[in-house]
């Protein structure tokens, strides 16, 4: 027996990447993540693998191609065991909650073993063990893999934590009221971040006015 071997794999903020694990599970990276996972899964073992932060959207290679080894995801505040299935986790450094949503098959819930179903979503707060599941909009929560913001009637303070991680700024809003702006829109990550504020600040009318200064924001 030989003893396990870990890479990490570091995405700085305003990067984003694809890596095949050593199962053929599919792991897609967002900007300001961490993944630590085995060189190599040992033949028949719990396939392990940990987020120690940011968000990652999975696609696992199901345990029957494994001889039945399952594979669980670690968090900071959790473990996930999963069915062959794909979904994705956010578990950001500063975010109060914790997000995992199921695109397909089943997934379970460390010992509060809540089992959930394609489109749901389960919220865990890192003060408490409770677990809140709603069904909500998939496509909206996977965007980014496929190289899109997607809001809808999100606030702009949840939205610029967003860019900020893209486009690795910082933001400073000027008046506290600016935060509860909502907007709701699909864009590109590929644009500059100058055209995405252009097109908040036009739905605005006149409410916001962003400037950019050595990759820092303002929200006038």
């Amino acid at each position: 027996e030989k003893e396990q071997l870990y890479n990490y794999l570091t995405i700085p903020r305003g990067g984003q990447f694809f890596v095949k694990l050593s199962d053929g599970t599919e792991v897609w990276l967002n900007s300001e993540s961490k993944l630590k996972y085995p060189i190599v899964f040992g033949e028949g073992l719990t396939r392990k693998v940990e987020l120690i932060y940011g968000e990652a959207y999975f696609k696992v290679s199901p345990s029957t191609m494994h001889k039945g080894a399952a594979f669980h995801l670690l968090t900071k505040s959790q473990e996930i065991d999963v069915l062959g299935t794909e979904f994705n986790v956010k578990a950001y450094n500063g975010d109060t909650t914790m997000a995992t949503t199921l695109v397909e098959g089943k997934i379970k819930k460390g010992t509060l073993s809540e089992t959930l179903i394609p489109n749901q979503q389960a919220t865990i707060s890192h003060e408490s063990d409770k677990i809140d599941v709603e069904v909500i909009d998939v496509s909206q929560e996977i965007s980014w893999v496929k190289g899109l913001f997607s809001f809808n009637e999100k606030p702009l303070e949840e939205i610029m934590t967003v860019l900020s991680r893209w486009y690795d700024t910082e933001v400073i809003f000027e008046n506290a009221k600016q935060k509860k702006f909502v907007f709701t829109g699909i864009l590109e990550r590929t644009k500059a971040v100058e055209d995405i504020l252009n097109l908040i600040e036009a739905t605005s009318e006149g409410q916001l006015k962003f400037e950019i200064n050595d990759k820092t924001i303002y929200i006038k």
